[in-house]
Parts: structure tokens; sequence; C-alpha cells
């Protein structure tokens, strides 16, 4: 019974502090933004480019990942046979 009615204290404290008006974040708003109206939204279907296919890009990402290896291995290579 203590534990429920402790939960219950630290939900209204949160709730409580949801509330609070914090001047340091909401005078840093200028007029006009204060006054703006809001954005027209988009569809996610409009706004986000389609992606490909999880087999396609499955195999960008692998060709990427061995070019990359391919890359890292031609420096080893070159940081080994390098003369100091």
């Amino acid at each position: 019974m203590q534990m429920w009615a402790r939960i219950t204290f630290l939900v209204a404290l949160a709730a409580a502090a949801a509330c609070t008006r914090v001047p340091e974040l909401e005078d840093r708003l200028t007029p006009d933004l204060r006054n703006a109206g809001y954005p027209r939204l988009l569809p996610l279907d409009d706004a986000l480019e389609p992606l490909d296919p999880p087999q396609q890009a499955g195999e960008k990402l692998q060709q990427e990942l061995d070019a990359r290896s391919d890359r890292l291995q031609r420096r080893a290579a070159a940081v080994k046979n390098a003369e100091f």
C-alpha cells in the first residue's frame, strides 16, 4: 500500500512539473514566431522518398562494405610496405 502511495505521489509531482512555465524557453520566441501559423502538414508518403526494396538495399550495402574493405586492405598493405 505504501508503495502505491509513493508511485501516486511521483506521478502527481511529474504532472505538476510538466505544467511549470519555463520563462527562459518561452521568452526566446520572437513575437512574429509566437503569432505565426502552423506549417502545412504533408502525408509521409509525399514527404519521404521511397526506400529501396530490402533485397536491393542489402546488395547495395554489401557492395559498399566490400569496396570499403578493399580500400582498407590496400591502405594497410601500403603502410606495411612503406619505408620509415
